[in-house]
């Protein structure tokens, strides 16, 4: 119950973004500068949080070189790529489609991972794919 709780509170926190990212990239602002700044501050804010609470930052390298490599996929490609069509399109129809990621992540889970592909997760995974086909329609 724990891990739907902060799903659903990242969720909305995530849903508020593409909102804050389009007003200050209705601007002169380009994506990547805009990146630099989001990136920065959350590199901060993190660092002073592990600070704080006193985090251990000894970690096999082997991890940290994985989760380094998700962080340029998510927090610096995935969000120049994000940026740019906030930038250009309407959030409306952007931010579902990027939020469709799910979809490519179940698809990851199960091909890479080994986790199960029910039945209940398949339909879901349609009905995200026919959301997205909908709103992306629906320009």
């Amino acid at each position: 119950m724990k891990a739907v709780i902060f799903a659903l509170l990242s969720a909305l926190v995530w849903g508020t973004a593409p909102v804050i990212f389009k007003l200050g990239l209705r601007g002169e602002v380009p994506p990547l500068v805009g990146i630099l700044f989001h990136n920065l501050t959350a590199f901060l804010v993190a660092l002073l949080t592990v600070a704080v609470l006193r985090e251990n930052l000894s970690y096999p390298l082997r991890d940290i070189a994985v989760i380094s490599f998700g962080g340029f996929i998510s927090g610096f490609l995935g969000l120049l790529l994000y940026y740019k069509a906030i930038k250009v399109g309407e959030v409306s129809v952007v931010a579902p489609i990027a939020a469709s990621s799910p979809l490519w992540a179940s698809l990851f889970a199960f091909l890479l991972l080994g986790e199960q592909l029910t039945l209940q997760r398949f339909l879901g995974a349609v009905l995200v794919a026919v959301g997205v086909a909908l709103i992306t329609l629906s320009k």
